[in-house]
């Protein structure tokens, strides 16, 4: 038997092209800082009280997702830094320069949104990028439609603009608002756990679309896969 008929032979068994398995090789790495929007004192920035009295900081939202979200990126391969580390409100201008020092390759900034400060029926998920960045145009798009298509909240659309942190990154940056603390429908997904799951997902698939890249572990448990069957046919 040829090289290339054994090579056939062995992606047919496994059900995959070949030109799959040539592709199953780990990651370029890539470093992304997360930025959990906002310190947990910073004023104004919580629901209303909802009917119980309580009410949610948003950086308890925020820090979650974040922290979900470095998990899930390293399954990637994908080296993370934490723009804002603790509960204190670190100013903008040092989580830029954490991210700068660090030479990150994209920054992601988790937020959730506030109309009046006022139940309404208002919602939904809208993404910024600074005016005119390609790049951060491009993983703005990619990850909004991600978060749209997992969440199914009201699409607010992709927009410029010119917050801190947009504008003095070094690297293409973003700022995600995954939902209205003052809308009663999004503020209730807010509080859960199940939702912030969902959008540290969504956020590390469009991470992982725009870098192009695989689930680590996903290639190991397919490589761990090709190695036993080749070992079963040489036996």
């Amino acid at each position: 038997m040829s090289k290339n008929e054994f090579n056939n032979a062995i992606a047919a068994l496994l059900k995959i092209k070949f030109g799959d398995v040539r592709k199953m090789k780990p990651n370029k790495r890539f470093l992304v800082a997360i930025d959990d929007g906002h310190g947990m004192d910073t004023a104004g920035k919580r629901t209303p009280k909802f009917k119980d009295g309580r009410f949610m900081y948003e950086n308890e939202f925020n820090r979650a997702v974040a922290e979900l979200l470095k998990i899930k990126l390293e399954e990637y391969g994908v080296e993370t830094i934490m723009a804002a580390l603790g509960d204190e409100d670190i100013s903008l201008k040092q989580r830029t320069v954490t991210a700068n020092e660090a030479k990150a390759d994209l920054f992601v900034s988790i937020h959730a949104n506030a109309y009046k400060g006022v139940w309404g029926n208002h919602g939904g998920i809208e993404t910024f990028h600074y005016y005119g960045s390609v790049k951060g145009k491009k993983a703005a798009q990619i990850i909004h439609k991600h978060l749209i298509q997992g969440t199914q909240l009201r699409d607010r659309g992709i927009k410029e603009a010119g917050f801190y942190v947009l504008k003095y990154t070094r690297m293409p940056a973003i700022l995600v608002e995954c939902g209205f603390m003052d809308s009663v429908t999004d503020a209730k997904l807010l509080l859960t756990g199940a939702y912030r799951e969902e959008c540290a997902s969504e956020i590390c698939s469009g991470i992982s679309e725009y870098f192009d890249i695989e689930n680590q572990v996903d290639w190991k448990e397919k490589y761990s896969a090709l190695m036993k069957r080749l070992k079963e046919l040489v036996k």
